[in-house]
């Protein structure tokens, strides 16, 4: 069904593209530079503690990135029924193209019967062949046989009997007949393109969910970091409160301060199992088992020109090709209902040869030829010219649909492509912010110690702390999936994931 090579190939954490010198070509997937992996208990900021000062907080199998691709091109239902479909599709295209192969069969009838006191047994058996070529002519041959049983006489013939017919105007040419069957090839291609757009989207779900998986890890651990460092704030209170450097009534805020932190640690582990169990689930795999999600959360700069962007959405992207291919196959529904219009005038010829033999009466051969010309000329039939008039709206409309796709494609890129810039850019002024907030506290503190601050000051600092952490996870995972969107609506997925599907 597919193949996945370089199954270590991160996803989209930086888009790389050819220098400017370089001639990029519209075929050939994104180069994309691996990042070293990030172990899931490494810390988003330096404020939060290390893991081995940490309590555990989560434990399982570790599942990286291609790992969950690969569980989920290999496991996802939504992938297994769109093959499951395909089986169907590929018939389709089979009986398309049988249109002018000889299609035999055998006819026959075995009857008895009882007319005025005379009873009689009859077995007629005709195997016949029919074939259909693409100029329109229809060839039908086949091979009588009849025997019949009377109380008073029995009978026997064997005939031969074949006929021709050649329509001149309608129904007459390889375009017309031909396009059925081209028709059916560019469905073909058609599904095909389904069959990708449908992996790619649910590989980017995936990607999606994992990293939202791995954004609650993160969250957790932020959170149970800001607890250890209220409790290191309260047993710095207490220290003070002993030496009779602070009033007792200060250590209140402090604790109080704790207990929110650990509703803030519950409820992250609350959020946590609800994404580990939507990422188990893309991945059909039970509901219990235990992962932790890895993948590295420091991204690398991407290029986001749009003169580069949008000529491989237009080469790549399934829907846009897809539709092309349709506006093929309303091209030949045009030829056809112009074909439709014409009279309808054919040549025909009919022989039977062949012999029949009675008891008492000998036998005969048999020797009948007839050939001619059939017409039927209709005079107002509009039922005709709907057809042309409907296959003409179509023709129109799916151009026009094919422009709609166009540009929605360019919104979509030009949308992401800022997007991206933005949240690069957001990047780097949170963790400015996460540094200074950690700078603030650590200097706040040493106030405290020194009696110069308060618990109320620090405490506020300690929250602009779990603020800038907090915005600073968003920012790059927000980035990260950014990218996995982008790639997505570039149609190079598949291609970026080295994944070769095979149908």
């Amino acid at each position: 069904m597919y193949r996945v090579s370089m199954i270590a190939l991160m996803m989209i954490s930086a888009l790389a593209f050819p220098p400017s010198g370089a001639r990029a070509s519209r075929n050939v997937p994104i180069p994309i530079p691996r990042p070293a992996q990030m172990d899931a208990s490494a810390d988003i900021g330096q404020a939060s503690r290390s893991a081995a000062a940490s309590p555990v907080l989560f434990s399982g199998a570790r599942l990286t990135l291609e790992d969950a691709v690969f569980l989920g091109l290999r496991n996802n239902r939504t992938i297994r029924s769109a093959y499951i479909d395909r089986a169907s599709e590929k018939f389709g295209l089979l009986v398309a193209e049988d249109r002018f192969n000889p299609q035999f069969g055998i006819s026959g009838n075995v009857s008895r019967q009882r007319i005025g006191g005379v009873e009689s047994s009859t077995v007629e058996v005709s195997p016949g062949v029919s074939l259909l070529t693409t100029t329109g002519a229809a060839i039908d041959f086949a091979w009588n046989t009849t025997a019949n049983w009377q109380d008073t006489a029995n009978g026997f013939s064997s005939a031969a009997q074949i006929g021709i017919e050649q329509p001149l105007l309608r129904g007459a040419g390889v375009d017309v007949n031909m396009a059925p069957v081209r028709s059916a090839r560019l469905g073909e291609l058609v599904n095909k393109l389904r069959l990708n757009a449908t992996i790619s989207e649910t590989i980017a779900t995936i990607i999606l969910a994992h990293r939202a998986l791995l954004s609650t890890q993160q969250q957790l651990q932020l959170a149970q970091a800001s607890l250890d460092r209220a409790e290191d704030l309260l047993t710095l209170n207490n220290a003070l409160i002993a030496g009779g450097r602070m009033a007792a009534m200060e250590a209140v805020q402090t604790q109080a301060d704790i207990e929110s932190q650990k509703l803030a640690v519950l409820q992250a582990r609350q959020i946590l199992e609800t994404s580990r169990l939507m990422l188990l689930d893309l991945l059909a795999l039970d509901l219990g088992t235990k992962v932790v999600a890895v993948e590295s959360i420091d991204p690398k700069k991407a290029n986001t020109i749009i003169a580069r962007l949008l000529p491989i959405a237009l080469s790549e992207r399934q829907d846009y090709i897809g539709q092309a291919y349709v506006i093929e196959q309303n091209k030949l529904g045009i030829t056809v209902a112009k074909n439709e219009q014409l009279w309808d005038v054919s040549l025909y010829a009919n022989a039977r040869f062949g012999s029949q033999h009675s008891e008492g009466m000998g036998s005969d051969r048999i020797a009948n030829v007839m050939a001619g010309l059939r017409f039927t000329i209709p005079i107002n039939d509009l039922g005709r010219q709907q057809q042309l008039v409907d296959a003409n709206t179509s023709y129109q409309n799916a151009t026009l649909q094919l422009e709609v796709i166009r540009s929605g494609i360019e919104m979509q890129i030009r949308g992401t492509a800022s997007q991206i810039d933005l949240l690069w850019q957001q990047i780097a002024i949170a963790e400015k912010s996460r540094d200074l907030a950690l700078q603030a506290v650590t200097v706040e503190k040493a106030k405290l110690n020194a009696g110069r601050s308060t618990t109320f000051q620090v405490q506020s600092l300690e929250g602009s702390l779990r603020d800038s952490e907090t915005q600073l996870l968003s920012a790059r995972i927000g980035y990260l999936n950014s990218l996995t969107q982008l790639d997505l609506q570039l149609g190079t997925t598949l291609a970026t994931w080295h994944i070769n599907l095979k149908d």
